[in-house]
């Protein structure tokens, strides 16, 4: 079994996706299925932090959310087949609705709590997941959307979550167990505590996704892509 993982620029567009799901595929031609790990779309975390601060100082964010919504349905109308997007697009439309209620009340309370911002930025690789495994469905009905919520769990340093290693292993083996043959996209960055309340694993976190399920499944290789168009020689910031 293999992991692959694919950060923001991966995801970030209707093209980049196009590329994911046909790599997908050509890894799914060889035999056996591999674990896909995503990121929510580039640009999408910060997008949701900038609303979460806004909604804390009492601004409005609703062109924010506008923009989060219209990035996700474009890929939704250029990707997903006619007579099947009205599932998926009322499914994303109430993920969308959630969030706003969320940051309602945020702006109503003035307050941010670590907790809050967790599950606020968690928006981000639950809608890309879903959004990716539904449209992968089209042509591979083993694909299924899996929140890793429910298979890794951490205590409840929100922000920055240290994870039950033991604990998580358990529920990883137990649920391919039970999932036998599926294509899994799973969500990076995310994971949940003991009485299911989402934590972070800290920026940068779905690599370490991909690299506890690769441990817990004892995978053959884990692949981590990205969409750039090379490698620096220097740090930008200074050169």
């Amino acid at each position: 079994m293999k992991i692959l993982k694919f950060g923001g620029t991966s995801v970030g567009s209707i093209e980049s996706i196009r590329t994911l799901l046909k790599l997908v595929e050509e890894e799914t031609s060889r035999g056996g299925f591999p674990v896909v790990v995503l990121s929510a779309m580039s640009g999408v975390t910060n997008l949701l932090l900038s609303m979460a601060e806004s909604a804390v100082e009492g601004k409005g964010f609703s062109q924010q959310l506008e923009e989060l919504e219209s990035r996700h349905f474009e890929v939704v109308k250029a990707l997903v087949e006619g007579h099947r997007q009205n599932p998926v697009l009322t499914k994303l439309k109430l993920l969308f609705n959630e969030l706003e209620e969320l940051l309602q009340g945020v702006q109503s309370l003035s307050e941010l709590t670590l907790k809050t911002r967790d599950l606020i930025l968690s928006y981000g690789e639950v809608c890309s997941t879903f959004l990716v495994s539904y449209i992968a469905h089209q042509r591979i009905p083993e694909a299924l959307c899996v929140e890793a919520t429910e298979l890794i769990k951490t205590d409840s340093a929100f922000g920055n979550a240290k994870v039950d290693t033991d604990f998580t292993q358990r529920l990883i083996h137990n649920f391919f167990q039970v999932n036998p043959g599926k294509l899994c996209f799973i969500t990076g960055f995310i994971a949940s505590d003991v009485n299911g309340r989402v934590t972070t694993l800290g920026r940068g976190g779905s690599d370490y996704t991909a690299a506890i399920l690769g441990a817990a499944l004892n995978a053959e290789e884990i692949q981590i892509w990205t969409d750039v168009d090379g490698m620096m020689t220097a740090d930008p910031r200074i050169v």
